[in-house]
């Protein structure tokens, strides 16, 4: 009787929790230091573009490619002077990617920044959204 109060138990709490919410969020608040340091090394032009084929994206200093989900490349949108950067939490084929967006002025993503089709744009902290392309 005990095994089947603990498995009933123990489902409760994996359908209550929200799983890919409570990463992301951890995801964000680990690393949010780390990817504030390379925005603004991004920004002053301390790292810059590097993928040849690509002129929008950036291969991440080793000390940061764990910002980055995918091979540590983070992409670079131009908006006159300012510059959004997405920091990848999944990537996967073609338009298929998800991760956090900065924008220096606090502008919401739109739907077709970064080559997406975003279904989702949450704001997650100032400066900071989060999007889903899938």
């Amino acid at each position: 009787m005990a095994a089947v109060s603990y498995s009933a138990h123990y489902y409760r709490i994996m359908v209550l929790l929200p799983f890919d919410q409570v990463n992301l969020d951890l995801n964000f608040k680990i690393h949010q230091d780390k990817r504030e340091e390379v925005t603004t090394k991004v920004e002053n032009g301390v790292i810059k573009p590097n993928v040849s084929d690509n002129p929008s994206l950036i291969q991440l200093p080793k000390e940061y490619t764990q910002l980055s989900k995918g091979g540590g490349d983070i992409a670079v949108e131009t908006k006159g002077k300012a510059k959004s950067i997405l920091f990848f939490t999944y990537r996967g084929m073609l338009d298929n990617f998800s991760g956090f967006v900065y924008d220096p002025n606090d502008n919401k993503p739109l739907k077709t920044n970064f080559d997406g089709d975003f279904k989702q744009i949450e704001k997650v902290h100032k400066n900071w959204y989060y999007v889903s392309s899938y």
